[in-house]
């Protein structure tokens, strides 16, 4: 790689990331070591499934990507019995894809550093359906006391995507998961120097909704009866404070229906009736902000950030704006509300 290629600069968002993991410890209840150990009594390093006798069982998995993150974990309701760093022999991450997301491929000799979590069946079953594009297979793995295990990992189901580079935001959260269970410094080190990314964008570069009406305004309650639970009311979404209406979906026969109706369910089930950032937030975790306690927690840059990164790419387009039409601004109450992650 030439020395043009964008580095990733971790170092922005180091007391940002202490602040979203002191949320996240102050949440997560620790699970008792007695539990701990009798369930680890029952392990095999050669299988990647712990069965207990009264048929509970428990997964070893090998993160590569943003779930070796602590902060992506707690906000995908993860939270592993316990978790380490290891060695993951003969195989390599590569990064495909749009966004360049990471996968595993095998390659002899080659190694690479993860974390390995151990998770419920349940949480294990939460993660297959989230990696939807990927598949299990097992990994070798090899931890830092030179101790052999069997775990998951996920591989991409469609490996013709073509190598990609990372975002700065995506390897960023990769790094400081590193850098939080202990990962070896020589590899995070490769990581930083080594592994081009696709640049974070500058505050004064993000992109946002236009025409949208600087004179009409609505409350929260105007907002929350276009939820979607009365045909007589059109769905609204609030982004950054500028609602948006759905005007309609296209017709059945036209190239654009399904993916139109998909989106239009996911915007229903998710957002209509209400303000979207702080749940954008976190699906669209950003190392470079403190992660929210609630909707009035998110400050302005970062609901602009959040504007750019996951609206605005669907609303700057002709085709998206046929369907979606800013009418005006939310006025915000200044009562902090009590609601959590």
């Amino acid at each position: 790689m030439t020395n043009t290629l964008h580095r990733l600069n971790s170092s922005t968002s180091e007391a940002n990331f202490k602040l979203s993991c002191d949320v996240v410890h102050s949440k997560i209840i620790r699970h008792d070591q007695s539990l701990i150990d009798s369930i680890l009594a029952h392990d095999n390093p050669q299988e990647p499934i712990i069965t207990l006798p009264d048929g509970q069982k428990y997964f070893w998995y090998l993160a590569i990507g943003s779930m070796n993150n602590p902060i992506s974990l707690y906000l995908r309701n993860l939270i592993p019995i316990i978790s380490y760093p290891a060695i993951c022999l003969n195989h390599r991450v590569v990064f495909r894809g749009v966004g360049g997301m990471a996968d595993i491929e095998s390659c002899e000799g080659s190694e690479f550093d993860g974390v390995v979590h151990l998770l419920s069946e349940e949480q294990m079953n939460r993660l297959d359906k989230m990696e939807m594009s990927y598949e299990r297979i097992i990994v070798p793995v090899v931890n830092y006391q030179n101790q052999s295990h069997s775990a998951y990992a996920y591989k991409m189901t469609i490996t013709s995507h073509p190598d990609n580079l990372p975002s700065e935001r995506y390897l960023d959260i990769i790094v400081k998961g590193c850098e939080y269970y202990g990962i070896r410094p020589d590899y995070i080190k490769r990581l930083r120097e080594e592994q081009a990314v696709t640049p974070r964008k500058e505050p004064h570069m993000y992109q946002s909704i236009n025409d949208v009406p600087s004179d009409v305004f609505y409350t929260t309650d105007d907002l929350v009866k276009h939820n979607g639970s009365d045909p007589n009311y059109p769905i609204w979404i609030c982004i950054n404070g500028k609602i948006l209406e759905h005007v309609g979906l296209p017709p059945s026969d036209s190239p654009e229906y399904e993916a139109q109706k998909q989106f239009h369910t996911i915007i229903q089930s998710r957002f209509a009736g209400r303000e979207a950032d702080f749940e954008i937030a976190k699906a669209l975790y950003e190392p470079l902000h403190k992660l929210p306690l609630n909707e009035e927690d998110l400050t302005d840059e970062h609901r602009a950030m959040l504007e750019d990164h996951y609206f605005s790419m669907r609303f700057r387009n002709d085709q998206n704006n046929k369907y979606w039409k800013p009418i005006g601004r939310l006025r915000r109450s200044n009562k902090i509300t009590n609601s959590s992650l």
